[in-house]
């Protein structure tokens, strides 16, 4: 909308009624949504973690059938290596929903924050970027484990191909 900024729309979104028309009980309302909430984004942490677990194990376990199919399926030792990779590309996708996916709780938490007394995750994210050292998001550190999988995946495809090639 032109000249109405993100917040104020996530404030209209969020605060459809006034204090005065919600009654008494609105402000501790607001601290059980909010208590609610961000327990939701703890949620969403722990679920991102249990999914890169998932995504860890299966890639392992594509790596080591590829040793297993150049023993017994030569013909087919690449298989793994492209299943796997295809692994990773998905993979890829879930970080960078649930980076999208925090990204939107943490701007609601702010906002709310904003009316409360304190504004710790606020307070937090300040001091991560202007902290001393620079600060780097988790979701764009473990991105690069999928990349490192997309390469080892690549390489023993390739390396497979050839041999079968040469043989």
């Amino acid at each position: 909308m032109p000249g109405i900024s993100e917040h104020e729309v996530v404030g209209d979104v969020l605060t459809p009624v006034s204090e005065a028309r919600y009654g008494a009980s609105y402000r501790a309302d607001v601290m059980a949504i909010y208590e609610m909430y961000v327990a939701s984004a703890e949620t969403i942490s722990r679920r991102r973690n249990v999914a890169n677990q998932f995504f860890l194990t299966i890639n392992t376990g594509f790596l080591g059938a590829v040793s297993y199919f150049d023993v017994g399926y030569q013909d087919l030792a690449w298989l793994p290596a492209v299943v796997g990779f295809l692994f990773c590309l998905t993979w890829q996708g879930v970080i960078h929903s649930y980076r999208t996916l925090n990204g939107s709780k943490f701007e609601v938490i702010q906002y709310i924050e904003g009316q409360l007394p304190l504004a710790p995750y606020t307070a937090e994210w300040i001091v991560q970027k202007n902290g001393p050292k620079r600060h780097r998001a988790l979701t764009t550190v473990e991105s690069y484990v999928p990349i490192i999988f997309m390469v080892l995946h690549v390489t023993a495809g390739v390396l497979l191909l050839l041999n079968s090639l040469s043989n």
